[in-house]
């Protein structure tokens, strides 16, 4: 009886981390992307791979939302205009 308890325990927390793994891989692949916003602007496939990082983090219920001081996901539009706004970033 221990060992299903056990067993049951485990499986919940595996499927908890699931949705969270896939948040990391998809706010990592958003911001490989957004590195080159200063010289590439915003690209259809930026705009989507922010889309995906949104959606992927809201399901995780990991940093709280777009409401919170925490959430990870920045707009790509505000990114690039804080490039137009800098002088001396290289583009």
């Amino acid at each position: 009886m221990r060992r299903i308890a056990v067993l049951s325990v485990a499986a919940a927390l595996l499927a908890a981390s699931a949705p969270a793994a896939e948040a990391e891989d998809a706010v990592q692949a958003y911001q490989r992307a957004l590195a080159q916003v200063c010289r590439r602007q915003v690209t259809p496939e930026l705009v989507r791979l922010y889309e995906a990082a949104v959606k992927a983090v809201d399901a995780s219920r990991n940093g709280y939302g777009q409401a919170s001081n925490f959430y990870g996901v920045r707009d790509p539009y505000l990114a690039y205009y804080s490039c137009v706004q800098a002088p001396g970033v290289p583009r």
